[in-house]
C-alpha cells in the first residue's frame, strides 16, 4: 500500500518534474530560429503543456489505477504494453540522457575544465537514485523542502542580475508572425515539459478532495513553470540582446557570470549557480527514475526488490552510456532538438487524446466527489 501524498506536494513534484533540465541551453536554439517572437513559442508550449497535463490527469481519474503502465494494461493489454509503453521508456529515458550529457558538458566547460565529465555525470546518477528510491512521500517531502528552496535561490540571482538588464526593446515580438520558425521551436522546445507520465502515476496516489482540483493542480505546476521560462528568457533577451543570445552556447551561465557582488563573504554569484541547477537537475531525475521505474514494476504482479534494484541500475547505466557516446555539446543539442524533443511531443499528442478517449468507458467507476 502506498501512503498518499498531498496536494501541494503532488504540485511539487510535478513542477520538478519539468523545466528543470536543459534550462541553460535552450534560449539559444529560440532565439536563433524564432528571433524575438520566441515568446509565442514559450506561450504555446506552456498551453499545450497545460492542456496535456489534464488528459494525464483524466486518464489516471478515469482509470484509478497506481501507475500509468497498470492503466495501459487496462484500456490495451497488448498494444500498449507491447507497444505504447516500450516506445514511451525508449524516447524518455534518451531524452533524460541526452539532457544530463548536456549538463555535465555545461559544468565541465564553465567551471570544472580539468574534471571528466563521467565521475560528474555518475554522482548526480547516484543522488538521484538514492532520492528516488525512497518511497513515494519520502521524495514528496524531500522535493516539497529543496524546491522552495532552489525557487528562492533562482530569485536572489534573477534580483543581482537586474543591474545588467539593458536591451529592453527586443521583448516587443515583431508585427509578422511566421508558422514555419514558430513550429520549429515548438517541436525543438518541447523537451523542457517533457515529464515521462509524472503526472499520471502520481495523481491516483493523491488525498484530493474533489476531482477538479487535481486538474487545477497539474495545470498550476505546469503554467508556473511556464512562467519562470517566461522570466529566463526576458532576462536572457534583456542582458545579451538577441545577437548575444543567439550566438553564445550557454547564454544563460553567460548571463548569470556577468553578475559581480563584492561582499565580504561572497565575491561570485558562481556557487549559487551551480547550486541551483545541479540541485534541480538532482530531483529532476530523482522524480523520472522513481516513475519509470514504478512503471517497470507495474509489468509484473509481485515484483521482487531485487528487480527493483536491478531496474533502477540499469536506467542508470544507460543514462550514463548515453552521456558517454555523445561526442560534443553541438551533437547533443542536434539531438536535443532536433530529435529526442519532437519525439516526445510526438507520443504525447498522438497516444495521451486516444488513452484518454478509451478511459471514459470506465468513468462511471470513478469515486464521488464526496468520496474523495
Amino acid at each position: 500500500m502506498v501512503e498518499p501524498i498531498s496536494p501541494g506536494q503532488y504540485m511539487w513534484m510535478v513542477g520538478i518534474s519539468v523545466v528543470a533540465a536543459g534550462v541553460y541551453v535552450w534560449p539559444q536554439f529560440v532565439v536563433q530560429n524564432a528571433g524575438t517572437n520566441g515568446i509565442y513559442t514559450l506561450i504555446t508550449i506552456t498551453v499545450l503543456a497545460m492542456g496535456l497535463a489534464a488528459l494525464e490527469v483524466g486518464l489516471a481519474l478515469n482509470l484509478q489505477e497506481p501507475t500509468f503502465v497498470s492503466g495501459l494494461k487496462k484500456v490495451l493489454p497488448i498494444i500498449g504494453v507491447g507497444f505504447i509503453f516500450p516506445l514511451w521508456a525508449v524516447i524518455h529515458i534518451a531524452a533524460d540522457g541526452v539532457i544530463l550529457a548536456l549538463y555535465g558538458m555545461m559544468i565541465r566547460v564553465n567551471f570544472y575544465p580539468n574534471t571528466p565529465r563521467l565521475p560528474m555525470d555518475t554522482a548526480i546518477v547516484v543522488m538521484a537514485i538514492w532520492i528516488g528510491g525512497r518511497s513515494l512521500s519520502a521524495i514528496a517531502r524531500s522535493v516539497q523542502f529543496w524546491f522552495p528552496i532552489i525557487l528562492v535561490l533562482l530569485l536572489i540571482v534573477m534580483t543581482f542580475s537586474v543591474r545588467n538588464l539593458e536591451y529592453w526593446s527586443p521583448l516587443i515580438p515583431s508585427s509578422h508572425f511566421l508558422a514555419l520558425p514558430w513550429a520549429k521551436t515548438v517541436l525543438g522546445t518541447w523537451f523542457l515539459f517533457s515529464n515521462a507520465a509524472v503526472v499520471a502515476t502520481l495523481t491516483p496516489h493523491v488525498r484530493w478532495r474533489r476531482p477538479r482540483d487535481a486538474y487545477v493542480t497539474a495545470m498550476a505546476a505546469m503554467g508556473g513553470q511556464g512562467v519562470i521560462l517566461l522570466v529566463l528568457y526576458a532576462v536572457g533577451l534583456v542582458t545579451l540582446g538577441p545577437d548575444g543570445l543567439s550566438r553564445i552556447y550557454w547564454p544563460l551561465v553567460y548571463v548569470f557570470s556577468l553578475i559581480s557582488v563584492q561582499t565580504f563573504f561572497l565575491k561570485s554569484i558562481g556557487s549559487f549557480v551551480i547550486m541551483v541547477w545541479t540541485s534541480t537537475t538532482v530531483l529532476y531525475m530523482a522524480v523520472h527514475l522513481f516513475c519509470f521505474n514504478w512503471n517497470v514494476m507495474s509489468l509484473g504482479k509481485n515484483p521482487l526488490v531485487l528487480w527493483r534494484a536491478v531496474a533502477f541500475g540499469a536506467a542508470a547505466l544507460i543514462l550514463l552510456a548515453i552521456t558517454q557516446v555523445i561526442p560534443s555539446n553541438v551533437a547533443a543539442a542536434v539531438i536535443l532538438f532536433n530529435v529526442v524533443s519532437p519525439l516526445t511531443l510526438a507520443w504525447r499528442v498522438l497516444f495521451l487524446p486516444i488513452l484518454w478517449l478509451l478511459s471514459l468507458r470506465y468513468r462511471t467507476n470513478r469515486p464521488s466527489e464526496e468520496s474523495l
